[in-house]
């Protein structure tokens, strides 16, 4: 633009130089000077204008106006070993699997965030029965909703979070700053777990929930107010079943209850931290879960008849052994409700042991938790076997420590005991062998995390063991989950199919991408 403003400046000199005097000259000169500087004010602004434009979009795709993606990307290889009661054993040495964790997050504005992750979890290649859930004759529960992204399937992406956030800073004029959020909870890999797994904790305590849900929550920080370090409240709603008709149903009205299936599952509790300084920590919580599901021990039985070939309603032997899975699919169990459950726990974490004592106990993380559960059964269903209500209890402690052979190493040992009755919703804890928080006994973890890349690539080596001393450990709520004694089992029991996992273990080594 400035070199076609003075060409045309040059040319309208030359021309003028031709055909005018002095005077008349100098006064084009001065003239043309003039729109000169005009057109160059006008050109500047119009730069600076287009230059704040730019900018203003370049803020606003870096701060607000998209969505910003991360990457969690592991492979595993586990070596998995499971000891019955009857002393067989069974393996799987070479179960590799991966799992993808696409994370997204939107702030439209500062008080008002999205979050969501989509999920992808499978071994590798395909399954031996060529379905995905490892689920034959349509048996298994992989896909349960709970669950669903936190088992091997299949190589669909599923949701695992989808929730937003408002964030307000006082409630009726005081100086509480309160959140409240509703969607697809981010609700596995809570406190305590989150340590074994490399995670930033997720809002329940791990001890008693680690399961994927749909709900909503009310947080108030309450530090302001009551002049205690970190104390914080917050409400929690959740639904873990809902009863609704699909669309174009043949027997009701779309979206309707049907009353031949289960009732809404849903549940109401609350987290109190009572003190947090940084360091030291104590959280509580407490909730109520109504019409939780399970089987019955008559529907149990049928199935397992069936499984081993044998008509359930005569007792002997089908003539030809292609009826077995139409059998199985004909008497595969299904849910009904026994009642609701209480579940509480409080938990102490110490971020650093001491007050600098030394640099290996500053940098240490160290917790117990205690926790416990009361069966309500609903009238003489029999919960957890039981038509009592049941109480149930458990310990879980554990310590993180540097590794002392490299710089960023950490090095865990946690230790769980679960009783007779003890029941949580730890259905979706990334253990291959089953939830080692659910384990009536005893179970024993190792673990060594190692930093390869920053903070971008890292690997794991875990050794985890589980003694059983009952039996229904990684159940639902019904007579599925009744405890019984397992060195109490005899050779009636085993021949009846009653051969439960008295052992497990799992060593896992994998290798994680995050970005």
């Amino acid at each position: 633009m400035k070199k076609l403003i003075a060409m045309s400046a040059a040319a309208a000199i030359a021309a003028t130089m031709s055909f005018a005097s002095d005077a008349d000259l100098r006064a084009e000169l001065e003239q043309l000077k003039k729109e000169v500087a005009a057109l160059k004010k006008q050109t500047k602004g119009i730069k600076a204008k287009r230059l704040k434009k730019q900018i203003s979009e370049l803020k606003s795709a870096a701060l607000h106006d998209n969505i910003k993606w991360s990457v969690d990307y592991r492979v595993s290889l586990d070596v998995l070993n499971y000891k019955h009661a009857n002393g067989d054993t069974v393996e799987k040495n070479d179960l590799i699997s991966n799992r993808l964790l696409l994370g997204m997050k939107y702030a439209p504005v500062d008080n008002l965030s999205f979050f969501g992750q989509l999920a992808y979890y499978k071994n590798f290649g395909d399954t031996a029965d060529h379905s995905q859930s490892n689920s034959p004759f349509g048996v298994g529960y992989a896909n349960f909703d709970w669950i669903t992204n936190e088992n091997a399937t299949d190589n669909t992406l599923k949701v695992r979070q989808a929730y937003f956030v408002y964030f307000g800073d006082e409630v009726f004029g005081s100086s509480i700053p309160w959140t409240a959020s509703i969607g697809r909870r981010p609700s596995t890999n809570g406190l305590l777990v989150n340590l074994r797994d490399d995670d930033r904790p997720a809002s329940p305590i791990g001890h008693v929930v680690n399961m994927e849900f749909d709900g909503a929550s009310l947080g108030f920080d309450l530090s302001n107010v009551s002049d205690v370090s970190g104390m914080y409240l917050k409400f929690c709603f959740g639904r873990g079943l809902t009863n609704a008709r699909p669309r174009f149903d043949f027997f009701g009205d779309d979206y309707t209850s049907d009353n031949t299936k289960n009732p809404d599952i849903d549940f109401a509790g609350l987290i109190f931290k009572p003190y947090n300084d940084g360091q030291y920590e104590i959280w509580t919580t407490y909730m109520y879960a109504w019409n939780l599901i399970g089987f019955d021990q008559a529907s149990m039985q049928n199935f397992g008849m069936a499984s081993q070939g044998i008509d359930p309603t005569t007792g002997a032997a089908f003539t030809d052994p292609r009826l077995t899975g139409a059998y199985m699919q004909y008497y595969m169990p299904h849910f009904q409700s026994f009642g609701g459950m209480h579940s509480y726990a409080i938990s102490a974490v110490a971020n650093g042991v001491g007050d600098g004592i030394n640099d290996f106990l500053d940098d240490t993380t160290a917790f117990i938790s205690l926790a416990g559960s009361t069966t309500d059964p609903d009238g003489n269903r029999k919960m957890l076997g039981s038509d009592d209500s049941e109480n149930g209890w458990s310990v879980y402690l554990g310590a993180q420590i540097p590794a002392m052979f490299t710089e960023d190493g950490r090095l865990g040992f946690e230790y769980n005991h679960g009783s007779k009755y003890w029941r949580s919703f730890t259905y979706g804890e990334d253990t291959m062998v089953g939830s080692k928080l659910a384990a009536r006994g005893n179970a024993y973890e190792a673990y060594y995390t190692q930093p390869l890349v920053g903070k971008v690539l890292s690997a794991q080596l875990r050794y985890t063991f589980i003694d059983y001393e009952y039996t229904g450990s990684n159940s639902f709520f019904g007579e599925d989950g009744t405890p019984r004694k397992i060195d109490n089992l005899t050779s009636a029991d085993f021949a009846r199919g009653n051969n439960p996992v008295d052992e497990a273990q799992d060593i896992r080594l994998y290798i994680r991408y995050r970005y």
